[in-house]
């Protein structure tokens, strides 16, 4: 019983700490990054002031590292979350990887101005405080694994925005410079009748179509071993460089290997599933042995990043994930 009332208490406890606070300082509604809501995630919140200015504000560090080789940096601060003021980064004590979860991080970072506010919340919910530098050295080490847990949650939603998007929006023809700027358009244009985590996805996909880089394939161009045209199928399509700088297309991994078996190449691109995106044969995962069939039957399912594949096989009932390099003569007879 004792057990149960202290995990009660924690419970409590920890939902009272995460809880909005009531007057946030917003200079801007959504993350610049990724969207999300600023007053909902307050408490990770960094703001930068730019060498023009301008004021610019994250939902998070991890957000800020990804943004960061694009701007011109002249102050960042955190917000201290005992008070919730912004204060300058030097002067905060973060405490990192509490019990409190992390905004797009398993690992949380919460900053307090004073060092005996940061003890406090430690011996309360764990962690270790640290300094700024210290903060931000982890954040960049921990960043390429964390981008792909969020590109693999984002994928999903985008594909479910793109229902919404085709059934309750009207239509989007302009082009934005941040996320935070395509969702002020969809709410002050009444774009979706939309909130939440179901605006967010509209964004998402909205987002990930001005960004897209798909595989431009001609209106004649044919499979040099099927013969098909591969226009038709543009989910599949996948492309080689050769030797002598052309271009040639497939309606699928399967045929695009055929074809290596005999011809050397400089490029070679798939697309991914999930996304649509052309991305670097080379480095892309391959799903075997799935009851999604291909134009030409079965097929090696392409992925940008592990947890997407490994995500599609259990849903998908195949039996295998292949890198480039172990895809053998052996597994392409398996496609027969």
């Amino acid at each position: 019983m004792r057990k149960l009332t202290l995990i009660m208490w924690f419970v409590v406890s920890l939902l009272a700490f995460d809880k909005s606070m009531p007057n946030p300082t917003l200079h801007q509604k959504w993350c610049e990054i990724c969207g999300m809501n600023l007053a909902k995630f307050y408490k990770s919140n960094h703001l930068v002031k730019l060498k023009d200015g301008k004021m610019v504000q994250f939902c998070s560090l991890h957000c800020l590292v990804e943004a960061m080789p694009k701007l011109q940096i002249e102050k960042i601060y955190v917000v201290d979350a005992k008070s919730g003021k912004f204060i300058p980064v030097e002067q905060a004590y973060y405490v990192v990887g509490s019990k409190v979860p992390g905004t797009m991080s398993k690992v949380s970072k919460i900053a307090f101005a004073k060092l005996e506010d940061a003890k406090a919340f430690q011996k309360q919910y764990g962690g270790k405080i640290m300094r700024f530098d210290e903060v931000l050295k982890l954040q960049k080490k921990m960043f390429a694994k964390e981008q792909r847990r969020i590109k693999h949650k984002q994928n999903k939603m985008a594909m479910m925005g793109k229902m919404l998007y085709e059934k309750r929006c009207k239509k989007v023809d302009q082009k934005f410079s941040s996320m935070a700027k395509l969702k002020d358009y969809l709410a002050a244009n009444k774009i979706c009748d939309l909130k939440g985590k179901k605006l967010q996805a509209v964004a998402l996909y909205l987002w990930k179509k001005q960004h897209s880089k798909k595989i431009i394939v001609p209106k004649d161009a044919k499979c040099p071993i099927c013969g098909m045209f591969v226009a038709k199928h543009p989910k599949w399509a996948a492309m080689i460089v050769d030797n002598q700088g052309h271009k040639l297309y497939f309606d699928g991994v399967k045929d695009m290997l055929k074809y290596l078996q005999n011809h050397s190449f400089k490029r070679a691109y798939v697309s991914d599933y999930y996304s649509g995106q052309a991305i670097n044969a080379t480095k892309a995962y391959y799903v075997l042995g799935s009851d999604v069939m291909g134009p030409m039957g079965k097929e090696l399912i392409p992925f940008s990043n592990l947890d997407d594949a490994k995500s599609f096989m259990q849903a998908h009932r195949a039996k295998a994930i292949f890198e480039w390099k172990d895809i053998t003569k052996d597994v392409l007879k398996k496609l027969e």
